[in-house]
């Protein structure tokens, strides 16, 4: 659990919100603010949590202020896409990846049962944080898939060219409770993303849909601690 903490913090998260990616998948719903305070989300209901963090249900969630993962220098660290939108959505759990349409994604398998996308975006003109609201969508229909919630938070982008957060989770539905509901391999998606103003209005907002890969387990970020990483139990070690 220590090497998982330490794994965790790396990521540059709140105290709070690394309990909460412990727990991710356990089903509680919240949506914060710019002022970083809790309250409830509008959307399928959920419970409330102070500043930092929440977990991210199968049916949906909210990463909390200072959420995202950023990687080893965040956005600094990080190479930009060519010819960079003011604002994207891409993938990746350390740093922004660049994905087009029709691209395919690995879907990861939690250990809470739940299953998510890895999703990344970066904004130009946002600032050091982003109001971020984003969620997965059935291309049919435009609309939520039965279940899910959007998930909303205040972001971390790193520093640099292209200031950036990665590994952001969007929840797929269903799960270890729902079998019913888990989306089959090959199935298409829409994973869409707003950066919002203060008054929760629509700053900038993209969406690319996306075919679900093989299903993977999720891993843990890795460590340079080298006292702890690489052992049994424990985060693998950063290499570079």
């Amino acid at each position: 659990m220590r090497s998982l903490v330490r794994a965790l913090t790396r990521w540059k998260a709140t105290p709070l919100f690394t309990m909460a990616l412990l727990c991710l998948h356990c089903g509680s719903t919240v949506e914060y603010g710019a002022s970083g305070g809790g309250s409830t989300a509008g959307e399928g209901g959920g419970s409330t949590a102070g500043e930092g963090g929440s977990s991210a249900g199968g049916g949906g969630g909210s990463t909390g202020e200072g959420g995202a993962s950023t990687g080893e220098g965040g956005g600094g660290g990080c190479r930009p896409p060519d010819s960079p939108a003011v604002f994207e959505i891409g993938t990746g759990v350390t740093c922004f990846e660049r994905i087009d349409d029709g691209a395919t994604l690995p879907v990861m398998a939690g250990p809470q049962g739940g299953y998510h996308v890895w999703l990344a975006v970066g904004c130009s003109d946002c600032g050091a944080t982003v109001r971020l609201r984003y969620s997965v969508k059935d291309p049919a229909t435009g609309d939520l898939f039965e279940s899910t919630v959007p998930q909303e938070g205040v972001i971390a982008l790193g520093p640099g060219e292209f200031p950036q957060a990665a590994g952001l989770p969007a929840i797929l539905p269903g799960g270890a409770w729902d079998p019913g509901a888990v989306l089959a391999e090959g199935t298409h998606v829409i994973l869409a993303a707003e950066a919002r103003n203060d008054d929760g209005s629509t700053k900038h907002a993209a969406q690319v849909e996306v075919v679900l890969g093989a299903t993977e387990a999720w891993g843990l970020p890795c460590s340079d601690d080298p006292e702890t990483c690489g052992a049994p139990g424990g985060a693998p070690c950063c290499t570079g």
